[in-house]
């Protein structure tokens, strides 16, 4: 079975990405072959690209999420079976259209979730829902870059436990915070007078999905002194303060963010969809940022 894969044998913008075709190998044990339907496109895919985050050795290969049909299975596979729909986080690589994948990893489509929302949900799901477990019981919470996909899931998870919320983001996406339950503030100059103006008091916690500069500074002036500041960026920040936190894969805490989603109790955007073969035009968005959601390529 052949695969068709995308791929960048350099870093730079989106004219670097290129695609290759290759045979794959056996199928291993406790793997589940995927022909992908559609894969969700992050921002850390796109900062791979450019080089500003660099992990794995060139040529680099993309994606971290997936939805698509099971094509090929071992002789234990437990409840699933050639042609269940699923989603979930990818083995390596999800930009291609076969792909190898942890069977562990698997959640059930639900009928009501469409191809490039279930493509888009993993890292997000699993990113927002391993931040609010480990911030705790806290009544208040700083999001930085509360429109995006981490954000919007976030924002409705804290809300859903009592947690009161106020999301900074370019200033685009006021009405949208607040349909979320979070109150809005744009970033820019005069952003910590403008969070005080709307949470007088300390935030409890603060958790930074926007890698820039202002973000720890505002955190820092308005979280309280022994309160948690966590960073989702990868961004190494200016600040012991910050502590790094991201996706943990739990299809447990895929499976509650998917419920929700599909029987409406979590709002979800899909602001962009790409055909595979026009890659670089999604990557390019990402790049440019004020991503409701998230961007998604289809196959």
């Amino acid at each position: 079975m052949r695969s068709r894969i995308l791929v960048a044998d350099r870093y730079g913008q989106s004219d670097v990405l290129d695609f290759v075709e290759e045979e794959l190998p056996a199928l291993t044990p406790g793997q589940a072959r995927i022909a992908v339907k559609a894969a969700g496109l992050n921002p850390i895919d796109a900062r791979r690209m450019t080089g500003e985050i660099r992990f794995g050795p060139l040529p680099l290969r993309f994606g971290t999420e997936f939805a698509g049909r099971i094509v090929e299975l071992p002789a234990e596979a437990g409840p699933w079976s050639v042609g269940d729909e699923v989603l979930g986080s990818g083995g390596g690589f999800t930009h291609a259209t076969i792909i190898d994948v942890p069977i562990g990893n698997l959640i059930r489509r639900p009928s009501t979730v469409d191809w490039p929302v279930a493509g888009s949900l993993a890292g997000t799901a699993q990113t927002a829902m391993a931040v609010v477990q480990e911030l705790g019981d806290i009544g208040s919470l700083l999001v930085h870059g509360g429109a995006g996909g981490v954000g919007t899931v976030l924002v409705q998870l804290a809300r859903e436990k009592g947690i009161e919320v106020v999301a900074t983001d370019s200033g685009a996406n006021p009405d949208y915070l607040r349909a979320l339950g979070a109150t809005p503030v744009a970033y820019g100059p005069g952003l910590v007078e403008r969070l005080r103006e709307v949470h007088p008091a300390p935030f409890d916690a603060a958790i930074i999905l926007a890698g820039t500069e202002e973000a720890t500074h505002a955190s820092l002036a308005t979280v309280k002194p022994d309160g948690d500041i966590a960073s989702t960026t990868g961004i190494p920040a200016p600040s012991e303060r910050v502590r790094a936190t991201g996706n943990r894969p739990s299809p447990a805490n895929l499976q509650y963010v998917v419920d929700r989603v599909a029987d409406g109790r979590i709002r979800w955007e899909v602001s962009g969809t790409y055909p595979f073969a026009k890659a670089a035009e999604g990557f390019a968005a990402v790049l440019e940022g004020h991503t409701r959601g998230k961007r998604v390529l289809i196959f």
